[in-house]
């Protein structure tokens, strides 16, 4: 049943007993579903008016949708008491020694995931309110002992495989919920509470992406390819209430005093068209929309460039309204488009190289539009690719208008490469101690002299 439901692989010790349970709720439904569901189809044809024109005051006399109800009754309770409270039971008791796990401070608010490592000490420094800002997010006092090395990082929690992780969740705001799929772990992080879970990572997160691994048609997206004419500059008439929110402006217009009234690219919206009339500025020169913010360049333009003389449309890049009416400057009333690849979140998993070996993209870089019409020039019709962050944080409670961007992300790796980015990050904190150590020597040496 589980591999129907579209849940994302299965990254952790205990992620297979939260599948089956998953599978045998749904396996449970699907049966009431269905016999309820027959069952609700023959009553209306048995009992249906023209065989019964009287109704019956006796009902049903049979006891066998009673002996039904309390099968039903006693595998939810073998699905409660047997598999879903044990399987919970091992979750909030069965913690490893602290000794054997690597112990981890979260620390949750509005819009993201503040980690908070102990450093090679293995004690975590003291932190306070007083000192939390947007360069401290989470108080950390670096002036004690047991917080000099201790590291934080931003949306991001690094692991090693095979060994448990213990995580102390925690919110400075509101209630979130903290939610690591691949891992089947989510608990809600409340303010004023400090509240453990722990997994263990059975999978690195480049092993779930070689378990994503999917094939991308190149050769499609290149079917699409198509002239796309732009619209041309027209003279619109104006009158005081109209909107005409499809057309854009071409040119600036100013009023009788030289104060700007109109820019150029303006949406002759409600507003701008009133100031326009009011300032006795009835004919304007304007362009339909051009709506190709969903197509991508198939060609360079050397000659559309910015005042710092940079190439602003490159095969690839995304047509914007600005563009659009930049091209239509130069004389250019048709170019070629496609539709975006939505490859933006993807990394490629293998090397491409063009007809001359040239590489056009390794395997585990980030994949765009722009490699993808380079991909389609050398010929080649399809790539292997996978999510560039298939493990990840999410929030999965509505913490506010900004939740969307509440998202982190996990890197499992080894032992030997956690091992290493905690030692790059310990390098990292060492000159400031010392930077902060030696300014505190010089300032003393001052005073005593």
């Amino acid at each position: 049943m589980e591999k129907y439901l579209g849940l994302p692989p299965v990254a952790s010790a205990h992620g297979g007993e939260v599948d089956h349970l998953i599978g045998y709720m749904h396996w449970l439904m699907l049966i009431l579903f269905l016999g309820w569901g027959a069952f609700y189809i023959f009553v209306l044809i048995r009992f249906r008016r023209s065989r019964n024109p009287k109704a019956s005051y006796t009902g049903v006399k049979s006891h066998f949708s009673s002996y039904l109800e309390a099968t039903v009754a006693v595998i939810e309770v073998v699905l409660l008491v047997g598999i879903s409270i044990p399987l919970w039971s091992k979750r909030v008791n069965a913690f490893p020694a602290e000794k054997d796990a690597l112990v981890i401070r979260v620390v949750a608010e509005q819009f993201a995931w503040n980690i908070h490592y102990p450093g090679p000490d293995g004690k975590f420094g003291k932190a306070s309110i007083t000192l939390v800002d947007q360069n401290n997010p989470l108080g950390l006092d670096r002036n004690d002992p047991d917080a000099k090395d201790d590291i934080t990082t931003l949306n991001q929690l690094y692991l090693p495989v095979n060994k448990p992780v213990i995580i102390h969740l925690s919110s400075k705001d509101v209630i979130h919920s903290f939610n690591l799929p691949t891992m089947r772990v989510k608990q809600d992080a409340i303010p004023g509470m400090d509240i453990p879970v722990w997994f263990t990572p059975t999978k690195t997160t480049a092993e779930v992406r070689e378990e994503l691994r999917t094939t991308y048609s190149v050769s499609k997206i290149m079917s699409k390819v198509f002239n796309v004419q732009l619209p041309e500059p027209s003279q619109i008439t104006l009158s005081k209430g109209a909107s005409f929110k499809n057309y854009i402006l071409v040119k600036d217009y100013a009023d009788s005093s030289g104060g700007n009234i109109g820019s150029k690219g303006d949406l002759l919206d409600k507003d701008n068209v009133e100031k326009l009339v009011e300032a006795g500025i009835i004919n304007v020169i304007a362009r339909k929309t051009a709506g190709l913010d969903k197509y991508v360049s198939m060609s360079d333009y050397e000659d559309l460039k910015d005042t710092a003389g940079a190439v602003l449309l490159n095969s690839g890049d995304t047509f914007t309204e600005d563009v659009v009416t930049k091209l239509t400057d130069i004389g250019i009333m048709s170019v070629k488009a496609r539709p975006v690849g939505n490859v933006d979140n993807s990394v490629s998993m293998d090397s491409y190289s063009d007809k001359s070996g040239t590489a056009i993209v390794n395997k585990g870089d980030a994949l765009s539009d722009q490699i993808l019409n380079k991909l389609g020039e050398a010929g080649i019709g399809e790539i292997a690719i996978a999510p560039a962050t298939p493990t990840e944080i999410a929030c999965a409670q509505l913490c506010g208008l900004g939740h969307y961007r509440m998202r982190g992300y996990i890197d499992v790796v080894t032992q030997e490469e956690f091992d290493k980015w905690m030692a790059d990050q310990e390098a990292v904190l060492a000159p400031s101690t010392i930077s902060s150590d030696s300014t505190a020597v010089s300032s003393a040496t001052e005073t005593h002299n």
